[in-house]
């Protein structure tokens, strides 16, 4: 399976302006990712310190990573990546003549 790195950013005009909200928020889109996490369509997330961008790596198909990040195109701004393992990269050097 192919592994794709997300860089995302929170989209900040989506973040409530009282803090009770914003915790609900957060809470809600951390929720997003435990979901995730626990039935394996994202293996790692973190959060940047001292921002509102972070990252996120997802192992799966193009459609299926498509889908995932989907559900989140809502709240946040994003790119994402696939990429080669050092594994992989070895396979590939000796795979050439």
């Amino acid at each position: 399976m192919t592994k794709f790195l997300t860089l995302w950013e929170l989209d900040r005009t989506r973040i409530p302006d009282s803090p009770e909200e914003q915790l609900q928020y957060y809470t809600m889109l951390l929720s997003m990712i435990k979901e995730d996490m626990k039935n394996g369509k994202t293996l790692e997330f973190g959060a940047f310190v001292g921002g509102f961008k972070g990252y996120v790596i997802r192992e799966g198909t193009e459609q299926e990573i498509h889908m995932e990040i989907s559900k989140f195109a809502k709240f946040t701004n994003h790119k994402t990546y696939p990429f080669l393992e050092v594994s992989q990269l070895e396979e590939t050097l000796s795979a050439q003549p």
